[in-house]
């Protein structure tokens, strides 16, 4: 039986899946942050490691010597926007998050600071795909890619953990300029 994919990835008409591995990888769902975090205040609560993608895994990355692609959202900031940029040594410099202030009952009470740490693994991709195709998979995804590598984040069903609690229907999406090494995020919902 496949397993569930947790992330999906679309560059140059490109889709890579990622699904449960089942031992250690350079790319992983989760666990703790593997950058120092600088640039804009935030807080009180830590923001939260998404996925760390690997340019193993994603070629593009490694063309652009970003080796290790951290995907960072503020699950306990509502209606959280962020732009972050990736440094030299995995260091991550905040260049803007809205809003700024942690919320004590998003998306729920007692949310974990950590999401579970789950090794990814590639599923049967890259395949061949157009934006459109990548896009209809998720709610109100925008017509045009905006960057060249775009990262869709569906909430997972088999992590041990609820992203969202009763709005579980929210999809995390990165668009990442990788010549810049820059990362914005953001969340859709249908």
């Amino acid at each position: 039986m496949p397993s569930e994919p947790l992330v999906f990835a679309f560059h140059a008409d490109r889709l890579y899946t990622f699904e449960r591995a089942p031992r250690h990888s350079p790319s992983a769902f989760g666990g703790p942050l593997p950058a120092a975090i600088s640039g804009r205040p935030f807080g009180p609560k830590p923001l939260h490691l998404i996925a760390r993608l690997a340019g193993w895994h994603i070629p593009a990355l490694s063309d652009n010597n970003l080796f290790d692609l951290p995907l960072i959202y503020g699950l306990t900031y509502d209606g959280c926007c962020l732009d972050y940029r990736v440094a030299y040594g995995h260091t991550v410099e905040l260049t803007g998050l809205t809003p700024a202030t942690s919320s004590d009952d998003r998306p729920y009470a007692n949310f974990s600071p950590l999401l579970p740490f789950v090794p990814l693994r590639l599923g049967d991709t890259p395949s061949v795909e157009n934006y459109d195709a990548f896009a209809a998979r998720f709610p109100n995804m925008p017509e045009r890619p905006p960057a060249e590598l775009i990262v869709a984040v569906p909430p997972p069903a088999s992590i041990g953990v609820s992203l969202w609690g009763d709005g579980d229907d929210t999809t995390i999406v990165f668009a990442c300029d990788l010549r810049r090494k820059t990362v914005s995020a953001c969340h859709v919902t249908s």
